[in-house]
């Protein structure tokens, strides 16, 4: 697979700090790792105070990791837009396919990039516009445990 198109240095450091300043990822630890135009990496750790009643990592932590992966894709995609614009997912549709164990990793894409430039017309015509992201969270034994789609949504700031 061919890593889709890098940030600059700036925009992907303003994108991981703002989805890290967001208190419920700080609390249980989520991590942008990488970002980039569409796409996005994450993590966050296996910890005691976030295990679910089987000991193993509760669906919330799952469910932060992937939204928060999910949203720094969207922002990458839209990384040019972002001072004028405010991002907000509109649903995150979650299928959870196995017990997590150890730390957490996600990877989210746009589900199809060919719908970007559309988006950016939108937005460029309207105001608005609608992306929709895949991720995949995976745990420390690299078994993909959770699937989710992401709807977001971006609307210019009022003036």
């Amino acid at each position: 697979m061919t890593q889709p198109a890098a940030l600059p240095a700036f925009a992907a450091a303003a994108v991981k700090k703002a989805l890290h300043d967001i208190p419920m990822n700080a609390t249980v630890g989520v991590q942008i790792t990488d970002v980039g135009v569409g796409w996005a990496t994450g993590q966050a750790p296996d910890t005691a105070p976030f295990r679910n009643h089987l000991g193993t990592i509760h669906a919330g932590v799952q469910f932060l990791l992937a939204e928060a992966v999910s949203g720094a894709a969207f922002a990458g995609a839209f990384a040019a837009q972002l001072m004028s614009a405010v991002p907000l997912i509109e649903k995150l549709e979650t299928h959870y396919v196995n017990r997590a164990v150890g730390d957490l990793t996600a990877r989210a894409e746009l589900a199809d990039p060919a719908t970007q430039p559309g988006a950016h017309a939108d937005f460029a015509r309207e105001g608005k516009a609608r992306l929709v992201v895949n991720v995949t969270v995976q745990d420390g034994e690299q078994k993909d445990v959770m699937r989710a789609v992401a709807h977001w949504y971006i609307r210019a700031r009022p003036q």
